[in-house]
């Protein structure tokens, strides 16, 4: 069929071919083959740059329908299921890395069939957890382990094709978050993350970090961040305004994705400069964000904010003699965890003690693996989903810990750049100069 022809006839093409795919679940190789139609005519339409068409597809034209006959699937189910047995057909690599490059148009129309179904059903009122049916929540964790060998083993094989997946999925995701029970959909950004390794090259470093951009721009970011101290007692907010100041297993559990983020950044801290690079402009790009957000202007608000990022500040501390300069390092020396924030001992240290701050220095390194070491499954503990249904049980699953010490000989404790040493300090005045005026002598 030529293209012009199709373009013309698009919207009713497209909406058939959806009927079908719903209606015929019964056999066997028509969902398959009725996705690789789909897929060869958005294929096309890129081929001959008019995507647009199916942008405007999406936002106008599509309206899922509901089954018709008690066999009939939703489209978000079925779409899903027929993406997962492509990207698994090994003989058929083609349709793979046609399907991983335009995986935005399926995660589109997945995400819009979604929210219709809500809408439709009547289900938007009903608690996150039981919008959505166990049998969808295993599809989509499926699809996901299914999508994570393509980026983080043929990336190099399929540049294009796998950072345009990674990008997709984020965005995916960003969107279950409003649709979908949160705690459920933590797990899969927690499971797609452990997907990557501390061994990983430069580009995987730059997928990760795009992925919880992505994930992080989320409009509701800062609520997703913050737990409900009002339902919990007096006494036990005070304690867990104590565990607010460091990047401790409680405080990832508490602020899952800020968690997540910072410290995939203290471990980028320690690797060469191009990871360096993405994991700060992350960093400051989201807080520039907050602070120019119309919605948080208020003093108390942005405080709040701030008050997220405070361990931020002990990962300045951990690297402060990476800030120094070449003939006066400045050194801090952190004091226990029972001592006070003002025992720190803070001086110039002479040429001749620059040795016994290197020692101190690697110490402080090995404190810092051994103490920050990623536990994937220590996130988790807010993850668990609303209403107790949707993800299986993790205590089984929650084996996947970093291996700390897989970068210890090649981490690179040179001194950070002009270019960081500014958008660090740029991140910590701004924590500083926000913060409540009580939480800075606390901390």
């Amino acid at each position: 069929m030529e293209i012009q022809v199709m373009i013309q006839f698009l919207p009713v093409i497209l909406m058939q071919l959806f009927r079908v795919l719903t209606n015929m679940t019964h056999e066997d190789d028509v969902p398959i083959n009725c996705t690789m139609v789909l897929l060869h005519i958005v294929s096309k339409c890129h081929e001959e740059g008019l995507d647009n068409y199916l942008r405007s597809f999406i936002k106008y034209s599509f309206r899922p329908e509901k089954p018709s006959t008690p066999q009939a699937q939703l489209i978000h189910e079925t779409l899903a299921t027929t993406m997962i047995a492509v990207l698994k057909q090994s003989a058929d690599f083609l349709a793979i890395n046609k399907l991983l490059k335009y995986s935005w148009f399926f995660f589109e129309i997945i995400a819009k069939s979604m929210a219709t179904y809500l809408l439709e059903e009547n289900k938007i009122k009903l608690p996150r957890g039981q919008r959505f049916s166990e049998a969808y929540h295993h599809v989509l964790h499926s699809l996901l382990l299914a999508i994570i060998p393509h980026v983080t083993i043929r990336y190099a094989e399929i540049p294009d094709e796998s950072r345009n997946v990674n990008y997709s999925l984020a965005s995916f995701l960003k969107r279950c978050l409003t649709l979908m029970d949160r705690g459920f959909v933590f797990n899969l950004i927690n499971d797609y993350i452990s997907g990557f390794s501390l061994k990983d090259p430069k580009v995987l470093a730059e997928y990760k970090f795009e992925f919880l951009q992505t994930v992080c721009n989320h409009e509701h970011y800062i609520p997703l961040n913050l737990p409900m101290a009002f339902a919990k007692p007096k006494l036990q907010r005070v304690q867990d305004s104590n565990l607010e100041y460091s990047l401790s297993d409680e405080y990832c559990k508490h602020h899952f994705l800020v968690g997540l983020l910072l410290r995939e950044t203290s471990i980028a801290l320690q690797d060469n400069y191009d990871i360096r690079y993405t994991a700060i402009s992350v960093i400051k790009n989201l807080l520039i964000k907050h602070a120019f957000d119309t919605r948080y202007q208020h003093k108390n608000q942005q405080a709040k904010i701030a008050q997220l990022y405070l361990p931020f500040v002990g990962l300045l501390l951990e690297n402060i003699q990476r800030l120094a300069g070449r003939d006066t390092l400045y050194s801090c020396a952190a004091m226990p965890n029972s001592a006070s924030r003002d025992e720190f001992a803070c001086g110039f240290a002479s040429p001749t003690s620059r040795a016994s701050l290197s020692t101190d220095k690697d110490t402080a390194y090995g404190s810092f693996q051994n103490g920050h070491g990623i536990k994937r499954e220590d996130s988790r503990g807010s993850l668990i989903p609303e209403g107790a249904t949707g993800f299986p049980d993790q205590g089984s699953t929650g084996e996947n810990t970093r291996q700390s010490s897989a970068r210890s000989s090649v981490s690179q404790y040179n001194r950070l750049d002009q270019y960081e040493i500014r958008s660090l300090l740029m991140c910590y005045l701004y924590i500083v100069k926000m913060i409540s005026e009580g939480e800075l002598p606390a901390y």
